[in-house]
């Protein structure tokens, strides 16, 4: 099983590249040009709450105890796969906004 210190190091990454991700994303629309921005704040919002979310959730892995995160790590994976999806989702709409401009 891998450890508290293994799994909040991924968390970390993957945090990590969905913020590049949004950035990389920002960019693109900004190039786009004007049609693609007027949609970008609402999905830059739902994309930043996704990250924030998942950093909430890295803040209660770092603030459990070994034998504490064996117990809860049914419900991180389960809430970070759910993080995962909305962000990956939210990524894909803003990309086909982008496209149909």
């Amino acid at each position: 099983m891998e450890t508290k210190d293994k799994y909040r190091k991924k968390i970390q990454e993957q945090l990590a590249r969905w913020k590049e991700e949004l950035k990389e994303l920002k960019q693109e629309a900004q190039e786009a040009g004007v049609e693609v921005m007027k949609n970008l704040p609402d999905q830059i919002k739902i994309l930043e709450k996704k990250i924030e979310e998942g950093s909430a959730k890295l803040n209660e892995l770092v603030d459990t105890n070994e034998e504490a995160f064996v117990a809860l790590r049914e419900g991180f994976d389960s809430a970070w796969k759910s993080l995962a999806s909305g962000f990956s989702e939210a990524k894909e709409k803003f990309k086909w906004e982008k496209e149909e401009e």
